[in-house]
C-alpha cells in the first residue's frame, strides 16, 4: 500500500493511483422498466465481471450514485446549480490505463460489452482523459478497493466550462487554483480530478442504448470529493479554503451538478482482477463475510477462472480418495492438462459458431477496411522502429477482422490483405501474385462462406511475422464438416500485409463452387 503523511499529518494514499495515467469515464442511465435494485445487481454482478476480464485495464471501479436532488451542495453565484431530471444518471464506470495503447487495446476488445448494454442501460456517455489529466490530489481513504458502502461521505461532481473561456484557461483554473485549494483543506478526505476530451460522437449506438451527446450537454471535467462525515462537509463549505477556491469560479464554470455516491465496487486494481472481478461483487462479499480463506487459494482461482482442475491430497487419510494412485506424490498438486483458449487476448472469439454478435461483426469489418488501407507499397523493414513485437501485436489485432471478412465473403478485403507479389503454396499450387491467388481462392471463399455454413478457427497461434491457424467449415443444419485445413501466414503487420502463405486444405464436398455461389463473393 503506497501512503505518506502530509504536512497536516493526514495519511495520503493518492500514490496508488499514479500509474493510471489515462481514464475512460462513463456516465450510465438505467434502462427504463427495471428497478434501481435490479440495475444495481445486474451491473455489479453480471456486467462488471465481464468487463473486468477485458485486457489493458489498470483500475476499474463502479460508482452507484443517487440523483442530484440538492440539499448537500451550496449554490455559487453566477453558476447554474439547478437540477435537471434528464441529466440524472444512475452510475459511473471509471476505468484507468497506464497508457493510451492499453486503453485502445481495451476498446478493441470491448465489443462484447456492447451486446450486454441494452440489458441494463438506456444511455452510456463515455469521456476520455489524456495522459496526466486524471489526478488524485489527496486520498485519506485507506481502502482503495471498496466493495459496497465506503466509510466516507462521497460526491461525484460534473462540471461544464463557461462559454466565454477557452478549454485551456478552464483547465488551468481547475488545476492551478481550484484543486490545490480544495485538497489543502483538513476537512477534505479525498479529491480526484478528471479533465475530459470532447466526446467522440462517431461511436455507434448499441441496440437501444444512446452513446452520443449534444455539445451543449457535454461535461468538461469531473471531480470526486469525500469527507469523513457530514460535519466535516459543512465545515469545508464554511472554510477559507473553499471560499478562496470558488472566488472566481463563475468566470470559468458554467454549471455544476453533484451526485452523492451510494456504493462503490472495485473489479480491477493494479492491473489485476479483484475478488469481485473474478467472482462478482456479491460472491466476494459472501467470501469476505464468512472468512472463507480457502476460496482465495490458487487451486480454486484456477478452477473458477481457467476451468483448470487440480487434484490434491485431502486432509483425511492416505486412502481417503478412491482415485488416488499409490505412486503419486501425496503432497503434490497435479493439474489436469487443459488446452488454452487461443482467443483469450483477442477482440473476438471465432473458435466456434455463435460467439460473435452482429454489432461486433460490423465493427470488425469496419476495422478490416481500415487495416487494408494501411498497407504500404514497399515491404517495411523490421528494425527498432518497427519491431517483431509490434508486428505480432498488429497481427493479433488483424486476426478477428480476417475471420469476419471470410465469414461474410468479403473477397475485396481478403485480396487486400495480400501483397501484390504474394507467394502462395498449397497442394495444387504454387500461385504467384494476386491474379493467380484471386482466381483460385474465389472458389474456396464461395464454398466456405455459402449460406447455411459457418467457418470456425479453433486454433490460432502468433509468433512475430508468423500466424498459424487451423480452420473448419460446419453445416449449420447437419453439423457435418464440409472442409478443413491449416494455414501459415507470413504477415509483416498492417504496414507490410501478407507476402507468403502456405496452406493444406481438405474439401469433403466440392472443390470448385457453382456459379450461384461465386456470385455471392464481393470482389475487388
Amino acid at each position: 500500500m503506497l501512503s505518506f503523511a502530509t504536512s497536516s499529518n493526514k495519511v495520503d494514499y493518492s500514490q496508488r493511483d499514479k500509474k493510471g495515467q489515462v481514464a475512460f469515464y462513463v456516465l450510465l442511465w438505467k434502462r427504463q422498466g427495471i428497478s434501481l435494485e435490479l440495475f444495481d445487481d445486474y451491473w455489479r454482478d453480471v456486467h462488471g465481471p465481464v468487463c473486468a476480464r477485458l485486457p489493458g485495464q489498470y483500475q476499474y471501479w463502479q460508482f452507484h450514485v443517487a440523483h442530484d436532488e440538492g440539499g448537500f451542495w451550496p449554490s455559487i453565484n453566477g453558476i447554474d446549480c439547478q437540477r435537471y431530471q434528464e441529466d440524472n444518471f444512475d452510475g459511473i464506470a471509471e476505468l484507468t490505463f497506464e497508457n493510451e495503447t492499453d486503453r485502445q487495446t481495451w476498446f478493441q476488445a470491448a465489443g462484447i460489452l456492447m451486446d450486454d448494454e441494452h440489458n441494463v442501460f438506456r444511455k452510456a456517455i463515455g469521456y476520455n482523459t489524456n495522459p496526466g489529466n486524471t489526478i488524485t490530489y489527496i486520498d485519506g481513504i485507506s481502502d482503495g478497493t471498496p466493495n459496497g458502502k465506503v466509510d466516507a461521505i462521497k460526491f461525484h461532481v460534473l462540471v461544464k466550462k463557461a462559454d466565454s473561456v477557452s478549454t485551456q484557461d478552464f483547465r488551468n483554473y481547475l488545476t492551478n487554483t481550484f484543486a490545490p485549494k480544495i485538497s489543502s483543506s483538513d476537512s477534505v478526505l479525498k479529491f480526484r480530478l478528471h479533465l475530459f476530451e470532447e466526446i467522440d460522437n462517431s461511436r455507434p449506438d448499441a441496440a437501444g442504448v444512446i452513446h452520443n451527446e449534444a455539445p451543449d450537454k457535454q461535461y468538461h471535467a469531473a471531480y470526486e470529493i469525500a469527507f469523513s462525515n457530514h460535519l466535516e462537509r459543512e465545515k469545508f463549505f464554511n472554510s477559507s479554503e473553499y471560499a478562496s477556491a470558488v472566488q472566481e469560479a463563475n468566470r470559468y464554470i458554467k454549471q455544476i451538478q453533484a451526485f452523492p455516491e451510494r456504493t462503490a465496487y472495485t473489479f480491477v486494481s493494479n492491473g489485476k482482477m479483484t475478488l469481485a472481478g473474478q467472482r462478482s461483487s456479491s460472491v466476494a462479499e459472501l467470501i469476505t463475510g464468512i472468512g472463507a480463506v480457502n476460496q482465495l487459494q490458487e487451486d480454486v482461482k484456477s478452477l473458477m477462472l481457467n476451468y483448470n482442475i487440480q487434484t490434491a491430497q485431502t486432509n483425511g487419510s492416505s486412502n481417503s480418495s478412491s482415485y488416488s494412485s499409490s505412486s503419486q506424490n501425496k503432497n503434490q498438486s497435479q493439474p489436469l492438462k487443459r488446452r488454452i483458449n487461443y482467443y483469450q487476448d483477442l477482440s473476438a472469439d471465432y473458435s466456434r459458431p455463435g460467439l460473435v454478435t452482429s454489432y461486433v461483426a460490423k465493427k470488425l469489418i469496419e476495422d478490416a477496411e481500415k487495416i487494408v488501407a494501411m498497407k504500404e507499397s514497399r515491404l517495411p523493414e523490421i528494425n527498432s522502429y518497427y519491431t517483431l513485437q509490434q508486428i505480432e501485436a498488429e497481427n493479433k489485432e488483424w486476426w478477428p477482422t480476417h475471420c469476419e471478412a471470410l465469414r461474410q465473403g468479403r473477397g475485396d478485403i481478403l485480396t487486400g490483405e495480400y501483397r501484390d507479389d504474394l507467394i502462395y503454396l498449397c497442394q495444387d499450387g504454387p500461385y504467384f501474385g494476386l491474379e493467380q491467388q484471386k482466381e483460385r481462392e474465389l472458389h474456396w471463399w464461395a464454398l466456405i462462406a455459402q449460406p447455411g455454413v459457418t467457418m470456425c478457427w479453433p486454433i490460432v497461434m502468433f509468433s512475430g511475422e508468423h500466424t498459424f491457424f487451423e480452420w473448419k467449415c460446419v453445416d449449420d443444419e447437419t453439423n457435418e464438416t464440409l472442409a478443413k485445413g491449416n494455414v501459415t501466414w507470413v504477415r509483416r503487420g498492417h504496414r507490410g500485409a501478407c507476402y507468403m502463405k502456405t496452406e493444406q486444405l481438405t474439401f469433403y464436398r466440392d472443390v470448385f463452387a457453382p456459379s450461384e455461389l461465386t456470385k455471392l463473393i464481393t470482389t475487388a
